[in-house]
């Protein structure tokens, strides 16, 4: 169960953040908010979203028979690299770079 728990987790994170990474292309140069949708969603991204969050919480609940602070850290990874990659972007969309 731990290493199904594991790879349930990380293909998670990484399908969310391949959606992430579409929604930064898709909005080049245009600062992205956090509580609502971008101007432009790509299409799929919600859909990629959605899949990735589940398979997240499927990998933390499959590795909460092992340690109590598996599933706090695997939730806690990739969205927080998903709120980091947004204010980069942010700051480089203000200074008119292009992401």
């Amino acid at each position: 169960m731990f290493v199904f728990g594991v790879v349930a987790a990380a293909t998670g994170v990484i399908v969310f953040h391949l959606a992430l990474a579409s929604t930064v292309r898709a909005n080049a140069g245009i600062r992205i908010p956090f509580f609502r949708r971008p101007e432009i969603v790509p299409q799929g991204s919600i859909a990629l979203r959605a899949i990735g969050a589940g398979l997240i919480v499927f990998g933390a609940v499959m590795l909460s028979g092992t340690a109590w602070y598996l599933p706090l850290l695997v939730v806690l990874v990739g969205p927080v690299a998903a709120l980091v990659a947004i204010v980069v972007h942010n700051v480089l969309a203000q200074r008119g770079a292009r992401v």
